[in-house]
């Protein structure tokens, strides 16, 4: 039978989705009696993810020094969940709860959930949200909905809509964790709703 492993390839993650990664990894192997000496301490992971995120909303409109900047930062936290994740593939000697259990992937299981197409990043101003969408031939207009956590079907509202792949989400409130996502009207009708993103408003 096919050993398990654990997932370490990062290359199609979007950068957002990378940080929510990174983070829930850390969240997932502190206080883990399966992982109590870590290659890698959490909190230098953390502190990894956070500097991407900075260098990330830098680069948004930014120059190519600020673009350069977030690439470095990028491939630092991906080195590190590379190491972690040699380690937890070393410790869980094939055990697929184990590896499961530290919020990495296995290679029997789907990869942690991709937001290509969707991200959602922190505005300039308090309460801001900047959802941005890649674009779709044929849609005319976009509608973007958000779910204070946790997240549930009837709690979905609309934020508002635009003729843009980009919207900003205002009046939110710091601290509060938010899920959203995007769907466009084309001649045929509305789209199906993108898979939802969650985001800490600041």
């Amino acid at each position: 039978m096919r050993k398990v492993k654990v997932i370490i390839n990062f290359l199609r993650i979007a950068v957002p989705s990378l940080i929510e990664f990174a983070r829930n990894v850390v969240t997932k192997m502190t206080g883990n009696t399966n992982f109590p000496t870590p290659d890698v301490p959490p909190a230098q992971i953390t502190a990894a993810a956070g500097a991407l995120e900075t260098k990330y909303n830098a680069a948004q409109g930014g120059g190519k020094q600020q673009t350069a900047d977030m690439h470095q930062a990028r491939k630092a936290l991906e080195d590190l969940l590379h190491k972690q994740g040699l380690y937890v593939e070393r410790i869980a000697n094939g055990n697929e709860a184990i590896i499961l259990g530290s919020g990495y992937g296995t290679s029997k299981q789907p990869a942690p959930a991709l937001h290509p197409d969707f991200t959602v990043v922190n505005g300039k101003h308090e309460g801001e949200m900047i959802l941005k969408h890649k674009a779709v031939k044929g849609a005319a207009a976009w509608v973007w909905e958000l779910c204070p956590d946790p997240l549930a079907d009837e709690k979905w509202v609309v934020a508002g809509y635009s003729s843009q792949t980009t919207f900003t989400a205002k009046g939110l409130k710091p601290g509060t964790k938010y899920w959203f996502r995007a769907a466009y009207i084309a001649k045929d009708g509305l789209s199906q709703w993108c898979d939802p993103f969650s985001k800490i408003a600041m």
